[in-house]
C-alpha cells in the first residue's frame, strides 16, 4: 500500500510493505488525494519493538514520550515504568514518521483504527497553523457551526436539529480540524461515520450546554479562548505544539463568533441560534 490523504491541507502518505494485510476505512478513503506529500508515514511491522532512545519528556496511561534530539518517540499500550508490553513505536522527525507495529498485536495485519493513530493529527494539524476540536460540524447555506462541549452534552443533537428544521448538511461528526476562519471536514469522526472532506468558511462556534430553556450569549476575550481551549486535542507534551495551538485558538477568537447556547434539545434551541447568527 502506498496512500497520500488530505487531512485538513496537510498530505499524508501511508507506506506499508507490499503484500502485508492493511485495512483503510472506507472514511479515510474519501480524503485520499494524488501527488506528492507533506509527510510521510511508514510502517515496518516487527517481531520487537526498538528500545527507547533520549529522555522520557511525557507519560500518561499506555503511552510514553520520548525525545532525542530532533526525534520524538512514542511508544503505545506501555506498561508500568517501562515499554514493556507496548505494541507501537512511532518515530518521527522532519517530515518521515517510521512506525513499528508489533506483529503478534496484529496477527491479522494493520488496521485502519492503527492506520488512524500512527497519523498524529493533532501534531500535523498545529503544525500547519490549525488545531483540532471536539465538535459536530453543519453546513447551512455555504457556511459552517461548530457544535462543541463535553461527551454526551447534545452536540450530536442539535447539528441533528439543524438538519431536520433547517435542512443543514452533516460535515464531521466528532471532531474537525480548524484555521483562522475555516474548518476542514476530516476523517476522525468517532462512531457517526460523518466525515467530508469539505472546507467552509465559519458562521459560529457554538459551546453548549443543557438547560431549561434555550438561550444563547455571545463569548469573548478569555471566555471564548476557555471554551475553545476546553474542546481542542493536542500532543501537551510538545511544547512548540502548544504555542501554536495557543495562537491558532487566539486567532480564531478574535475571528470568529463564539457562543454559549445554553439549549433544550428541540426546535426551540434552533432558532435561538438561528436569530443570533443570522441564518
Amino acid at each position: 500500500m502506498d496512500r497520500v490523504y488530505d487531512i485538513a491541507g496537510v498530505r499524508l502518505r501511508v507506506v506499508v510493505p507490499e503484500g502485508y494485510p492493511c485495512a483503510v476505512s472506507e472514511v479515510l478513503e474519501r480524503f485520499a488525494v494524488s501527488g506528492a506529500a507533506d509527510h510521510t508515514v511508514e510502517f515496518c511491522p516487527v517481531d520487537r519493538l526498538s528500545p527507547p532512545e533520549g529522555g522520557l519528556v511525557y507519560q500518561d496511561g499506555g503511552r510514553r514520550i520520548y525525545r532525542f534530539g530532533e526525534r520524538q518517540i512514542r511508544y503505545d499500550g506501555s506498561v508500568g515504568e517501562s515499554v514493556d508490553g507496548a505494541y507501537l513505536r512511532i518515530e518521527r522527525e522532519g517530515d518521515r514518521s517510521f512506525v513499528q507495529l508489533l506483529k503478534s498485536a496484529a496477527p491479522a495485519g494493520i488496521t485502519g483504527k492503527l492506520v488512524m493513530d500512527s497519523l498524529e493529527a493533532e501534531h500535523m494539524i498545529c503544525r500547519s497553523g490549525g488545531f483540532l476540536l471536539h465538535a459536530a460540524v453543519i453546513e447551512v447555506e455555504g457556511k459552517a457551526i461548530l457544535f462543541t462541549a463535553p461527551s454526551g452534552t447534545g452536540k450530536s443533537t442539535q447539528a441533528g436539529l439543524w438538519q431536520k428544521h433547517r435542512g443543514a448538511k452533516p460535515v464531521n461528526g466528532d471532531r474537525a480540524a480548524v484555521r483562522g476562519g475555516t474548518v476542514w471536514g476530516i476523517p476522525f469522526c468517532g462512531s457517526s461515520g460523518l466525515a467530508r472532506p469539505s472546507v467552509l468558511p465559519i458562521a459560529a462556534i457554538v459551546y453548549l450546554s443543557q438547560a431549561p430553556e434555550s438561550r444563547i450569549c455571545r463569548l469573548t476575550g478569555t471566555a471564548a479562548f476557555r471554551r475553545l481551549w476546553e474542546g481542542c486535542s493536542i500532543n501537551v507534551w510538545d511544547p512548540d505544539d502548544m504555542e501554536r495551538c495557543t495562537d491558532a485558538v487566539s486567532g480564531t477568537v478574535a475571528s470568529v463568533p463564539v457562543y454559549h447556547l445554553a439549549c433544550t434539545p428541540d426546535e426551540t434551541a434552533v432558532l435561538a441560534l438561528a436569530k443570533e447568527v443570522g441564518l
